[in-house]
């Protein structure tokens, strides 16, 4: 009971842990969301122009797209656009009571031209247009009750009309056909139907899908019944390997591809593709990385990709690509780090265990048991497998794993030289040994003495192992005799890098990291760079110095954007470098633990990091390519860029001095990313470097010519062309020829002007000069007059003063005189005796006393010597008498009460009060100084 309980529990565990994958190889795929091509998700139809761009019939618009941007017109009456198909030069589209073309403007956008506008009133009610198709010079346009013919060279439109009966039209090669509802199919020719077969009724197909062309015999498309053969005017069963699926899947749309295989559409189950003779190549789906299962229409373009118009989104199918993917898109698989084909069995190793598949089918991986974890490497010997693991080492038989050594992190196998059954490993912790005994391998011992990770190791002669370790440098071991450990351990510490690898062709061991390719010399033991092989590791595009040396003997490097090969060339000691543009954005897998497998001749399997790619060598084609410049603006404003033509040689002014050019290589391959070079003649001294950005702009260029000139790069190819558009800045408004001839104008103006300033200013400055001499000549004169004036003023200051003095000496002669004759007047009276005043000698005292000559000179003088004083003091106080002035007079002589008594021949105190009086008529306060007073007057 208990063996049963656990016998269960295994097979549980195997139901749960044993599954299958759903995913399967695919053509690359490139999906466009609406959010990438701004508008609604349903898309009805796809067309492509003669430069590659592709056009979608859309809900919203009309979408252009030119590998590098989509655009949206929206439809003229902003109805849904259902149809769309380019004729030479016009993309002719069709849509709800409308239909026309469009056709590129100069400025590199389209313009829309209506054709119905001309019978607009003879329109169907509720018309729409589903299909276009065209025949020689016409274009006929398809809905369900009409067929419109529009002669493109008469610019005429004709059609004819059979209501009810809902028209289908299709061509094959250069005939159209066309499918009625009645079940009749006919071939149009000149307009007229023309039967070819009839639908029998017992099949109960309304509509057919398309028709198709094998040997010469017409083959039609149904919904849910496969393929028919036209024979004998009706349909007869195409039975082929793809009949199953077919009848299983309901049918939308279906193409002929132009190496005669078919690319049919579904309404829920994505898209078949079957081979010419009707087998399944492959089914693509949503789970296998299509955007949505419900085809609506499709497109095979000029690179033979095959454009899906879907329900929700744009896809594009690389099905000439000469990559094949397995996508993991939920997360069963994981990231591919080892690969190896063994007795016909794919084997892939990834972070989620060991996987396997036929290597000659397209079916799913089938999960091996028990190998659940990390799986570092697979290697085959002595057409045995092993799987390097995380748990240890299994040895896969039978597509069944059973565990060798739990020894942890197990990275890869080297066989021991000259020691049959032994295998050498590397781990996380150094080196082993397996051993094969009685036909079972086992761990036969660690080696001792070394326990640093050896990822990377090779064996050259037969005891000399070689470990890198990327941090640390190389390793040199030698094994000794018992294989138990080293006999001696050398570490050159020069060598180590980020993400270095070491491998070992058929004659050397070779180290690789950022600086280049290095040979390991037998003789000297040391390593040497060789500058051909470095060439598969540019420094500048180093991510691992991971090699990889496969069965076929090519050597391989993987670089920031390709993945490179080198082989033998054809003669001895030549090798050949190639490269293929699978960028590490694609691979997406962590530096250093790049890994890629030969699968059968020129096919490989390498890894990414949600699943892995198969690559097919022969395949690889370099296709030539054009760039275009496919918009050119100025910006007026700030902010505001105006479209200019990209046909002519612009011409622009000074304010439009910043110019945005857009440019493109329509490539719809997924792998092959495309780079950009410009230049601008007249500015940039050299090409710019290689960009992925498709437009470029320019700020502010001072005026002159310019040639802006593009090219592009796809992997190493370089387009055929370059692009060039010329313009012209101009002069801003002041540089220009009127603005010159103006500044001659005006120079010679200003010349002029300036002679006349510099003349009438020599003339002034002379003048001038002239009447500084002659201000000069009357400022002498002045000063000559003035001194004479000052002798003058000299002369009268003398004579005043000398009046002055004279006046002084009068009055003071007078005083004295006075004096001595009052003194011998009182000497007389005192020794003569004599009293009596009139003796004639007192009365000749007394006459000279009063002697009016001298008072009349004495005031002569005084107005002499101060000539105003008198008029003055009068003016001032107008009730002064004669005799006022006159007392006025001496106390201005500043002469003392004493003094003046004898002169007016009274006594001192009358003198007193003289000056009492005086000061009332002057009306002096008290505080006031008489003598002040009248000094200062």
């Amino acid at each position: 009971m208990k063996n049963k309980y656990y016998q269960t529990i295994f097979l549980l565990f195997c139901f749960f842990t044993t599954f299958t994958t759903v995913a399967q190889e695919t053509p690359p795929i490139l999906n466009f969301l609406s959010t990438d091509y701004g508008a609604e998700n349903q898309n009805w139809y796809i067309s492509q122009d003669n430069n590659k761009n592709i056009y979608v019939a859309n809900n919203d618009g009309l979408l252009a797209y030119n590998g590098s941007r989509w655009t949206l017109y929206p439809s003229v009456n902003g109805s849904v656009i259902r149809t769309v198909k380019v004729v030479d030069d016009k993309v002719y589209t069709g849509s709800f009571m409308e239909f026309g073309y469009w056709k590129q403007n100069e400025y590199g956008s389209l313009t829309y031209f209506s054709i119905s506008e001309t019978i607009k009133d003879e329109l169907l009610e509720d018309e729409i247009i589903w299909n276009i198709k065209s025949q020689d010079n016409y274009v006929i346009f398809q809905s369900y009750d009409r067929i419109y013919f529009y002669d493109t060279t008469k610019k005429q439109l004709h059609y004819t009309t059979d209501k009810g009966n809902y028209y289908r039209v299709f061509k094959v090669n250069t005939k159209v056909y066309v499918q009625k509802l009645d079940g009749t199919i006919s071939r149009l020719e000149n307009g007229i139907e023309i039967l070819i077969a009839k639908i029998p009724e017992e099949l109960n197909i309304k509509y057919i899908l398309n028709i198709f062309s094998i040997n010469n015999t017409l083959i039609v498309l149904t919904r849910t019944q496969g393929l028919f053969k036209i024979q004998n005017k009706t349909l007869n069963k195409w039975h082929i390997p793809g009949d199953t699926f077919l009848d299983k899947a309901r049918i939308f749309r279906g193409i002929q591809l132009r190496d005669k295989s078919f690319v049919l559409g579904t309404i829920s189950k994505g898209v078949i593709y079957l081979s010419a003779k009707g087998e399944i190549i492959n089914t693509i789906n949503q789970s296998t990385g299509l955007s949505n299962n419900t085809v609506l229409n499709l497109f095979e373009d000029v690179d033979g990709n095959v454009w899906l118009a879907l329900d929700n989104g744009i896809n594009c199918l690389n099905l000439k690509s000469f990559i094949k993917e397995y996508n993991d898109n939920y997360g069963d698989v994981g990231t591919t780090y080892a690969s190896i084909v063994h007795n016909n069995f794919l084997y892939i190793g990834t972070n989620q265990g060991l996987f396997y598949k036929s290597l000659d089918s397209n079916k799913e991986l089938k999960f091996i048991n028990g190998t659940k974890g990390q799986v570092w490497s697979l290697h085959t010997y002595d057409n045995e497998l092993f799987c390097g693991h995380n748990s240890g080492v299994f040895n896969i038989k039978n597509n069944k794993a059973s565990l060798i050594s739990n020894i942890s992190g197990v990275w890869n196998f080297r066989p021991l030289p000259k020691q049959k059954n032994k295998i050498l490993f590397g781990h996380y912790s150094g080196l082993a040994i397996l051993h094969k005994q009685n036909n079972k391998w086992t761990l036969q011992n660690k080696l001792n003495g070394f326990e640093i990770s050896s990822r990377f190791f090779e064996i050259n002669n037969t005891k000399d192992i070689w470990v890198n370790h990327e941090h640390k440098g190389i390793y040199h071991l030698t094994l000794n005799d018992s294989l138990t450990g080293f006999n001696k351990i050398t570490l050159f510490d020069e060598f180590k890098g980020k993400a270095a690898g070491l491998t070992k062709t058929n004659n050397h061991i070779i180290y690789a990291n950022e600086n280049g390719v290095f040979k390991l010399e037998n003789k000297t033991q040391s390593f040497i760079k060789d500058s051909v092989l470095s060439a598969l590791i540019p420094k500048k595009e180093y991510r691992s110095g991971k090699l990889i040396f496969d069965k076929r003997e090519l050597l391989w490097s993987f670089n920031k954007n390709d993945i490179k090969y080198a082989q033998k060339g054809p003669l001895p000691n030549m090798v050949s470098i190639k490269s293929i543009p699978i960028e590490n954005n694609w691979r997406k897998i962590n530096s250093s633990f790049e890994n890629i497998a030969s699968l059968n001749n020129d096919n490989y399997t390498l890894g990414k990091t949600n699943g892995y790619i198969n690559v097919n060598l022969s395949k690889i084609e370099s296709k030539s390519h054009q760039v275009f410049i496919d918009k050119i603006k100025v910006k007026e404003k700030e902010t505001n860029y105006n479209d200019v033509n990209i046909y002519n040689k612009g011409d622009f002014k000074f304010k439009q001095s910043s110019v945005f050019f857009s440019y493109t290589t329509p490539n719809y391959n997924k792998y092959e990313n495309t780079y950009y070079q410009y230049q601008l003649e007249n500015f940039d001294s050299d090409w710019s470097s290689w960009s992925q950005n498709s437009y470029t702009s320019y700020d502010k260029l001072s005026y002159g010519d310019y040639v802006f000139k593009v090219r592009s790069k796809i992997g190493n190819k370089i387009s055929t062309n370059i692009a060039t558009y010329t313009f012209t800045i101009q002069r801003p408004f002041y540089l220009s020829a009127i603005a010159i001839v103006s500044y001659v104008l005006l120079g010679l103006f200003l010349i002029f002007l300036t002679h006349k300033f510099y003349k009438r200013y020599y003339y002034k400055k002379h003048q001038k000069t002239l009447l500084e001499n002659k201000q000069k000549m009357q400022l002498l004169e002045f000063k000559n007059e003035q001194e004479v004036i000052r002798l003058k003023n000299e002369k009268l200051n003398q004579e005043i003063e000398s009046k002055n003095r004279e006046l002084a000496i009068s009055t003071m002669s007078i005083v004295k005189r006075n004096e001595v004759l009052r003194r011998i007047k009182k000497e007389l009276k005192k020794d003569t005796g004599i009293t009596n005043t009139k003796h004639p000698v007192f009365k000749l005292i007394d006459k000279n006393l009063n002697n009016v000559k001298d008072r009349k000179f004495f005031m002569e003088a005084f107005n002499n010597a101060d000539k105003e004083f008198l008029t003055r003091a009068k003016e001032l106080h107008p009730d002064l008498s004669a005799n006022d002035l006159k007392f006025c007079a001496y106390l201005r002589l500043n002469l003392s009460s004493k003094e003046i008594a004898p002169l007016l021949n009274i006594s001192v105190k009358s003198v007193e009060v003289r000056r009492s009086r005086l000061r009332k008529k002057m009306n002096l306060s008290r505080e006031t100084n008489l003598i002040e007073h009248i000094l200062s007057i």
